[in-house]
């Protein structure tokens, strides 16, 4: 945000303080002369306006005496009987208006005048209030005119601004000889012989009386030449005036650049350098005025400046933190070294504590590098340990699916040899019930017996296919075998075998049935076992993906305990560098020399 600028502060007291000095004493050297030069030209103007108007009113106030001058001389030759009544009836009867007009005194006064307006620059006019000339009617300005006079005043002047123009004017006073053209209209018979009150113009008679103020001449100059003149001296006075100012400018401005400026730049130049350091640099000003005073002051300044701060930075440097300073950085360098003396005791101090926290720092690392190298090494054969069990509990999953499979064929084995075994036993009763169909038993027991051979010698097959569990099925395949054999022998021999072999076929039959229900056992252990060898061949796998998960833990443990051992070793290597460091820290701070015996030579 900008800054506020307050609305009561005088903005060009700103603009004063920005600016230049240069500019300012330009400014002050031509601004002072062109202000009086400025004021002596409104003074001229004025007056030389004054004086212009005045001429012309001198010159109309003339030009009017002139004119009621011959208005008087013209009334003189009436009174002397040049003019008379007579004579100007007769040139009213000839019908000679002209000369009529001629002997009327006013009116030869103004005739007069007019003749040499033109050449005497000026305009002349009669207005008159109730004129008979309708040019002479009065305008504003002439009536106000008219009214003035009328009340007395012996002139009146007026400038309208509208025409640049001067007005004059003067007072025609009726006297007797203008009576009796504007006198009393009785006198109009005896005069001129009408009895209408009219005057040899054939004009009413107005009735005036002696004294009485009607109109006046006026005498109009313009002031356009005049003011032109008096342009061109002004503008003419300003071209030299303002060539004078800017050669006055310029001298101004070379002198106060060569006395003033330059030298001043020199000394800003310098300060400026003092203050980035640069206390070699001399103004050396051959001068005996204000400038040249100030000049050698900030040389010796300088100089002396620049003569304690090398003494006092010579006696630092030497680590002299004791020295006493004079002049003008004595209370600053006292300050400084007041600090520096605190600050490099504290630093002292602080080196010590930091060699002493360095080698605890170092053996503690090093410690610490020991320790982790040892856990590293236990974390190897941890993880190594856990790699062949992961192995292991591998093999054993894969085992257990086999197990499984094998357990799933034998399940379906066993379920077939019961379902075999079912129809056995059914076969069994048919057999039984076929004995004890005497009547047709011994065809039936060729076919029986060749088909109990074939079911015994398949249930011998499924049997030696079911293993150990199957043994016992066997023994009992083969006696069914040797049963049928016996029975299609007795078939052959004789019917009265019929009886014990139907008491052999149903023990055949028991033993099929307690075969059965021992097969179906057989089939629900296998069962079980089967479920049993499932369950652990997923537990076996999940156990293996859980070594699995804590093998590829103890391989991060055992990268992070590197890192540790890593950041362990390098821990103790900069500790034992920071102890180095303060050793050598403490050697360069017992090479100076402080206040209050904090310093110890090297």
């Amino acid at each position: 945000m900008g800054r506020k600028v307050d609305s009561s502060f005088p903005i060009w007291r700103l603009t004063m303080k920005s600016v230049s000095l240069r500019f300012k004493l330009i400014a002050g050297g031509v601004l002072i002369p062109a202000v009086i030069l400025g004021g002596l030209f409104v003074v001229f103007y004025r007056t030389e306006k004054d004086r212009v108007l005045n001429a012309y009113i001198d010159q109309s106030r003339v030009l009017a005496r002139t004119v009621e001058s011959a208005r008087q001389e013209m009334e003189d030759k009436w009174a002397l009987g040049l003019f008379n009544a007579g004579m100007v009836k007769h040139y009213a009867e000839a019908g000679e208006r002209d000369k009529v007009l001629a002997a009327v005194p006013v009116v030869s006064a103004w005739n007069s005048a007019m003749r040499k307006a033109r050449e005497g620059g000026y305009t002349f006019k009669v207005p008159k209030f109730q004129p008979r000339n309708p040019k002479n009617q009065p305008d504003e300005l002439e009536a106000r005119a008219l009214k003035a006079l009328k009340q007395g005043q012996k002139e009146y002047v007026e400038i309208d601004p509208q025409n640049n123009a001067v007005h004059y004017f003067r007072p025609v006073v009726l006297t007797e000889v203008c009576l009796k053209c504007h006198g009393d209209p009785a006198t109009a018979e005896t005069l001129w012989g009408n009895k209408d009150g009219l005057d040899p113009t054939g004009s009413k008679m107005e009735n005036w009386k002696v004294g009485e103020i009607h109109g006046a001449f006026e005498i109009i100059h313009s002031l356009d030449a005049a003011d032109a003149q008096l342009a061109g001296i002004l503008l003419m006075g300003g071209g030299i005036m303002f060539a004078a100012l800017v050669a006055f400018a310029v001298l101004i401005g070379l002198f106060s650049s060569r006395a003033v400026i330059n030298p001043l730049r020199s000394v800003v130049a310098m300060l400026e350098g003092m203050q980035t350091g640069q206390l070699d640099r001399r103004l050396n000003l051959k001068r005996n005025d204000e400038i040249g005073r100030l000049g050698k002051a900030l040389d010796t300044f300088a100089a002396s400046l620049q003569d304690e701060i090398l003494t006092a930075f010579d006696r630092l440097a030497s680590g002299d933190f004791t020295f006493k300073a004079r002049g003008l950085i004595r209370e600053p360098l006292e300050k400084a070294n007041r600090s520096l003396n605190l600050l490099l005791g504290q630093v002292q101090t602080a080196g010590r504590e930091i060699a002493t926290a360095s080698n605890d720092v170092s053996r503690s690392s090093q410690a610490l590098s020991d320790g982790a190298t040892e856990s590293a090494a236990s974390l190897e054969k941890i993880n190594a340990s856990m790699q062949e069990l992961a192995n292991q509990t591998k093999q054993n999953a894969e085992n257990a699916n086999a197990a499984n499979d094998l357990s799933s064929r034998a399940r379906k084995a066993a379920e077939s040899g019961a379902e075999q075994m079912t129809e056995m036993v059914a076969a069994m009763d048919e057999i039984n019930e076929s004995g004890r169909s005497i009547s047709n038993i011994i065809k039936v027991i060729d076919e029986i017996a060749f088909q109990t051979n074939l079911l015994a010698l398949n249930a011998a097959v499924e049997a030696a296919r079911a293993g150990t569990a199957g043994k016992g099925f066997a023994v009992v395949a083969e006696e069914v075998r040797n049963l049928a054999g016996r029975s299609a022998r007795a078939a052959r021999e004789t019917a009265e075998m019929i009886e014990s072999t139907v008491a052999k076929t149903e023990r055949g039959t028991e033993i099929a049935d307690r075969t059965s229900a021992s097969l179906e056992e057989i089939v629900s252990g296998i069962s079980k076992a089967s479920d049993l060898v499932a369950e652990i061949a997923q537990a076996s796998s999940e156990q293996a993906q859980g070594i699995s998960q804590i093998t590829s833990g103890l391989n991060q443990i055992d990268q992070v305990t590197q890192k540790n051992t890593n950041s362990a070793e390098s821990s103790a290597a900069a500790a034992e560098e920071l102890s180095g460091q303060a050793a050598q820290l403490q050697e360069m701070l017992a090479s100076f020399k402080l206040e209050n015996g904090l310093g110890v030579e090297s």
